[in-house]
């Protein structure tokens, strides 16, 4: 489940007994009410809005903390996630 709360910029994804809760431009987020750095090494990445109106989340992000495998191939520029990760 995703849930959009306009009033505080803030997106909350649900999978199980998984809550992930994200807000626009800032580089932390709350996974099951801990405090995580998206990105620790880079705190340029957040989660962001572009015309008109879209809404851009880390996938790399919720997917590895909704138990899913990721892996990139830089060759084709392809993105695989695997749910539930083995």
């Amino acid at each position: 489940v995703v849930n959009w709360d306009d009033a505080l910029d803030q997106v909350t994804v649900q999978l199980g007994d998984r809550t992930i809760v994200l807000w626009i431009n800032n580089s932390t987020a709350r996974v099951n009410g801990v405090e995580t750095a998206i990105e620790p090494a880079n705190p340029a990445v957040t989660p962001i809005i572009v015309p008109p109106g879209r809404t851009v989340l880390p996938l790399r992000f919720i997917a590895e903390n909704l138990g899913c495998e990721v892996s990139w191939n830089p060759a084709t520029r392809e993105v695989t996630v695997i749910y539930p990760k083995k």
